[in-house]
């Protein structure tokens, strides 16, 4: 049996047989689907390392062609995010998106990062849940390669200034002005604020002057969903 350790982060879990469960494991190597034998024994060491959420370090051994883990040193539960609706509701679609996008063996670093971090902003701090998943969209959407064009108009390459409204073209990526509206392919409308906080989330992510209510998180779920072609699970709540 080959035997590794790696960093990983539960994005969901099945019971299997009596005891057992099949861990999905969102790592910086790529998506590690593991049986974990016996952590729903009361008494289980395995059992606080087989909850959704928790990051840890896995050691896994492979036994014809399945992992399984063999011992877990815990470094975060998330515990806060079971305590509330709207963040447990934003961890669980941020989970669903790397589920969806993260493939075996994938060099996945800057994902886990970015889930890594959100989960540590929606159970540490007091950034709004909105704010928190907004901007982990955006930056997750930079990650795979879609940075949305912000600054000038997609089609006539006009500079849009942070005063004036604009159109945001999903399909193409992009804002729009107001002169090449009729050239909209799939969009909606951005209001300043909107325009403002994507500018300053994708220089600062959380950390800037970030009205929970100018998100256009709508506007980026559509727009990483159209990206990687699938539909995730609506949220549990309204943000």
């Amino acid at each position: 049996m080959a035997a590794f350790s790696v960093e990983g982060i539960v994005l969901r879990h099945a019971d299997y047989r009596d005891n057992d469960r099949m861990l999905t494991l969102l790592t910086p190597r790529g998506r590690v689907d593991a049986l974990c034998r016996g952590c729903k024994r009361p008494k289980s060491p395995l059992l606080p390392a087989s909850e959704v959420f928790v990051l840890g370090n896995y050691e896994l051994v492979t036994a014809k062609g399945r992992a399984i883990v063999a011992n877990c040193l815990l470094r975060d539960s998330f515990y806060n995010l079971r305590l509330d609706i709207d963040k447990l509701a934003c961890a669980a679609y941020m989970a669903n998106i790397c589920e969806a996008t993260v493939q075996p063996e994938d060099n996945a670093q800057r994902p886990f990062l970015l889930l890594a971090r959100a989960l540590g902003y929606l159970c540490y701090n007091d950034y709004a849940p909105r704010t928190v998943l907004s901007a982990f969209l955006l930056h997750y959407a930079v990650a795979m390669g879609y940075k949305p064009r912000l600054n000038h108009c997609v089609v006539c390459g006009k500079a849009i200034e942070p005063e004036a409204g604009a159109l945001f073209d999903i399909e193409q990526g992009g804002v729009v002005c107001p002169a090449c509206a009729p050239q909209l392919v799939r969009g909606a409308a951005l209001r300043p604020g909107e325009l403002n906080w994507l500018r300053e989330s994708l220089l600062k992510g959380v950390k800037g002057d970030l009205p929970a209510a100018d998100a256009p998180l709508p506007l980026l779920q559509s727009y990483l969903e159209s990206r990687i072609d699938q539909r995730i699970p609506h949220l549990m709540a309204a943000l």
